[in-house]
């Protein structure tokens, strides 16, 4: 079910972040045109999608921001370092961020709405399933409590590439089979929200952890002491030695 959202606060206004050509490299990582340790080229990117290089060396910075590229040790060069478990790091992220949200116990009355907008990857011509669609709109509801720097972080750090990273064509592109079907994972996003609305806010983040476990791969997870090695570009070793 989906209940709306209603608003009788004054709205805060947060400066919005341009993320073009960022959201463009994030489109062509969704639709494996760039697969985990391949190098992103300045001029490729800003002959292939017509933007400018400023407009370039802004998005490795925002891209860098999301952790979803790093630059190489002694060089200027990209490497991108998303790979299909990192949807799962950026939502233990959204987890925490809701967690914090819910200690405030708000009321999705006194929240600020959501300002309307066209999901990046609406944007972009990527859809996303409805579960995920809802999940990250009732994510965004929800941190509307939070202090505008956190708010904007959530937003354009998290978010964001989600919306991309978590699109259908992610998942046919890098084989990203969840570990639980749509219908549980939708019934999981309802009781979430009625929680919410219920301000039952003890309850939301351990079902929005079980979303995530539900929409995670159906494979064993990256340990969390680990997941610092998903932000690192690892150096092959010597013929026949593994990893």
């Amino acid at each position: 079910m989906s209940t709306p959202m209603h608003s009788t606060a004054t709205r805060t206004t947060v400066a919005p972040v341009t993320h073009d050509a960022a959201e463009l490299v994030l489109v062509d990582i969704a639709r494996g045109r760039y697969a985990p340790g391949d190098t992103l080229d300045l001029a490729t990117i800003v002959r292939e999608h017509g933007v400018t290089p400023g407009d370039v060396q802004l998005a490795l910075y925002e891209l860098r921001r999301m952790r979803v590229v790093v630059r190489a040790p002694f060089s200027h060069a990209h490497v991108v370092v998303w790979h299909r478990r990192f949807n799962e790091v950026l939502l233990d992220d959204l987890v925490r961020m809701i967690a914090i949200a819910a200690t405030r116990a708000p009321s999705f009355e006194q929240l600020d709405e959501p300002e309307h907008r066209t999901p990046a990857c609406v944007a972009h011509g990527l859809e996303l399933e409805p579960d995920v669609a809802h999940f990250l709109d009732l994510a965004r509801s929800i941190v509307q409590v939070l202090s505008p720097s956190a708010r904007q972080h959530v937003l354009d750090d998290v978010l964001l590439p989600l919306e991309i990273l978590c699109s259908t064509s992610a998942v046919v592109a890098h084989g990203m089979t969840p570990a639980l079907g749509a219908t549980v994972r939708g019934a999981i996003v309802d009781l979430m929200e009625v929680a919410a609305h219920y301000g039952d806010w003890a309850q939301v983040p351990a079902l929005a952890a079980d979303y995530v476990t539900a929409l995670g791969l159906d494979e064993p997870r990256v340990a969390q002491h680990d997941s610092g090695a998903l932000a690192r570009p690892r150096r092959p070793g010597p013929p026949g030695v593994v990893g």
